[in-house]
């Protein structure tokens, strides 16, 4: 991606993977994404939810995400879903709706984790051909990541540090 996903887009994105692999209930009215979205500029969120009967109609399912900012708890909706019906059965096929929601995303954000790491920098040492290694590091400024490089190339010939809000690779090489 050229840009963070946002909480509308994740919901649409996950709303589609249970289309298709057909597990919307078909009691469902509707299910609608946030119509405030905010873009997701890392993975470390976790996912709410709030499955309950309406104040007077049946049933919603609501999903947010918390998420740190500056030391601030915050949260942002991804979206909801409703159906008029409210028996026991209608409860049990929207919790089951809910199970299969948390299991798509965290699927997904974890096939997906550079598309929602947009703050920060990775330090990753590289083997002999060129290839990043299979470890790596996240830090939260540039300072913190120059000093992780330095300590990398004490015992690798390379190390890479991405610039993960620009893009941007720089490949350095030790002295050794």
């Amino acid at each position: 991606m050229t840009r963070p996903m946002t909480t509308e887009e994740l919901f649409e994105k996950i709303n589609s993977i249970l289309i298709e692999k057909s597990k919307i209930p078909n009691i469902l009215d509707y299910g609608l994404a946030t119509s405030n979205p905010i873009p997701i500029r890392t993975y470390e969120f976790d996912l709410r939810n709030s499955l309950n009967y309406g104040g007077n109609e049946g049933i919603y399912l609501v999903l947010w995400i918390e998420y740190w900012v500056e030391n601030e708890k915050r949260k942002a909706t991804i979206g909801t879903y409703k159906t008029l019906y409210e028996d026991d059965n209608a409860m049990h096929m929207m919790a089951s709706l809910l199970a299969d929601f948390i299991i798509e995303e965290y699927s997904y954000v974890n096939k997906n984790l550079d598309d929602f790491t947009w703050e920060g920098a990775d330090v990753h040492a590289l083997k002999e051909n060129g290839e990043r290694m299979n470890w790596g590091y996240t830090c939260g400024t540039m300072e913190a990541a120059s000093k992780k490089k330095d300590e990398l190339l004490k015992h690798h010939q390379q190390v890479i540090v991405r610039d993960n809000a620009t893009r941007k690779e720089k490949i350095y090489k030790s002295r050794i």
